[in-house]
């Protein structure tokens, strides 16, 4: 499962520069083995979209133009 978490993490450095201007913001869903990547609103959005063509696949999620997908705490 490492390796695939850091074929993703590759994946979304090599890509993550086109993508930062245009979809700031968005999730990013990343399947691995064909490094086929899938953007939308939210993770559930971008699963679906990326389960039409990968059924049964782990997807690895980033948020575009963030250092993590999500924030739990207070300021």
């Amino acid at each position: 499962m490492q390796d695939q978490w850091n074929k993703a993490d590759s994946i979304f450095d090599r890509i993550k520069k086109n993508l930062e201007k245009p979809h700031k913001g968005k999730i990013l869903a990343i399947e691995p083995e064909s490094e086929d990547y899938y953007i939308a609103e939210t993770e559930l959005a971008a699963y679906k979209e990326g389960q039409k063509k990968h059924p049964g696949k782990k997807f690895y999620y980033k948020r575009i133009g963030a250092s993590h997908t999500h924030f739990v705490g207070c300021r």
